[in-house]
């Protein structure tokens, strides 16, 4: 995890490195994050053509401007890959059970019709996540339907 000091260091020294692609794609995001018009973006690629490289970029100009960037990930040995980023389970609070149909535990989130994340109103995490400038979810296709649906109902509902 970069600290203060090395952001700075970290962004100037590898902005110029993204390729035509990725800076298109850098600045459509940027842009409607720096207008505050937000949005859902979806980056589509191979593996090793520089997705991972893109989002830890803007983290890191985000952190860069003193806001809050949150990254997650769906599994934990992949979560290590990005900048401060944890499982979306952990970071967001979302039940265990996400896919199984058959489970003693009270919160299945597949056999849920509504489901929500763990998250109060009014709460620290709530407060985060309702001030965060970005919430990068990489790899959420791996994460079933029901988690991004979580997400989507408790952001609405913060």
């Amino acid at each position: 995890e970069l600290r203060c000091g090395e952001v700075k260091t970290f962004v100037d020294i590898n902005k110029h490195l993204l390729t035509s692609e990725r800076k298109e794609a850098h600045d459509t995001i940027f842009d409607l994050l720096s207008c505050e018009r937000g949005g859902i973006f979806f980056l589509d690629a191979p593996g090793g053509t520089g997705k991972t490289f893109l989002i830890n970029l803007l983290l890191s100009e985000i952190r860069e401007n003193n806001e809050i960037a949150i990254a997650v990930k769906s599994s934990g040995i992949a979560s290590t890959l990005l900048d401060g980023g944890r499982t979306a389970h952990s970071a967001l609070q979302l039940p265990i059970n996400l896919a199984q149909t058959e489970t003693p535990l009270p919160i299945n989130l597949a056999q849920t019709e509504t489901p929500v994340c763990n998250i109060s109103k009014g709460s620290g995490k709530s407060k985060i996540l309702k001030s965060c400038s970005i919430l990068v979810w990489d790899e959420c296709t791996m994460m079933h339907k029901k988690g991004l649906e979580a997400l989507d109902r408790t952001m609405k509902d913060l």
